[in-house]
């Protein structure tokens, strides 16, 4: 797969949050009214195999696993040491991506933190325009089917999902940290090469800690 860049989604969110539209599939609270007009992250829609571009990259040789630490402390995972890494960010923001020698599976995590604090289910809709606009192959609502939405042991919730038109499935975590603080854990892999990555990918999952 290729590191997918970003998007401007932050005024639809916005538009969204403001006309009070419900997110029925990640939560059934009411809809939030206080969180501000504010930018997330947003990233330029595209299939796993397709052409993407990053604003930096490192390589490293090896299969061995190696540690990876967020810059701000919000996790660890191990993964191996040949992953492409690259690093993308803007207002509030920023993006560490992890990629497969062979393009066809991805580590990915988001932070956003504007300083204002998250309310009721305002953090389901935020995460679900995430998936639609930043992980769809069309960059559009409806390419993007969710199958199972669960509460993991440690708070976080996990969206099961599917690109029906890029051919390739994930697992997204997310949770607030601190009240402001949004983080999405994403791993994605194409179809085909599921069995290829499962099994990697779920130990890098189970590697995520605190540092």
């Amino acid at each position: 797969m290729k590191i997918r860049s970003f998007l401007y989604l932050f005024a639809f969110v916005a538009l969204i949050l403001t006309v009070g539209l419900a997110c029925s599939a990640l939560s059934s609270s009411p809809t939030p009214t206080s969180k501000p007009a504010s930018n997330p992250p947003t990233q330029e829609a595209q299939s796993p195999t397709s052409e993407g571009s990053s604003t930096s990259t490192s390589a490293s040789t090896g299969s061995d696993l190696v540690t990876f630490t967020d810059q701000n402390n919000y996790y660890q995972i191990d993964l191996p040491s040949d992953w492409v890494h690259a690093q993308s960010s803007g207002d509030n923001y920023y993006i560490d991506t992890f990629t497969s020698p062979d393009k066809k599976a991805v580590v990915e995590n988001i932070a956003y933190d504007d300083g204002t604090a998250f309310n009721g289910s305002e953090n389901g809709k935020f995460a679900l325009q995430i998936l639609n606009k930043n992980y769809s192959s069309t960059g559009k609502d409806g390419d993007i089917k969710v199958t199972d939405d669960s509460i993991q042991k440690d708070g976080s919730e996990r969206l099961t999902w599917s690109s029906k038109a890029g051919g390739y499935s994930g697992l997204s975590y997310f949770e607030i940290r601190n009240k402001t603080t949004f983080l999405m854990f994403t791993i994605d892999w194409g179809n085909d090469s599921q069995s290829t990555y499962i099994d990697l990918l779920d130990k890098v999952v189970s590697s995520y800690r605190l540092p």
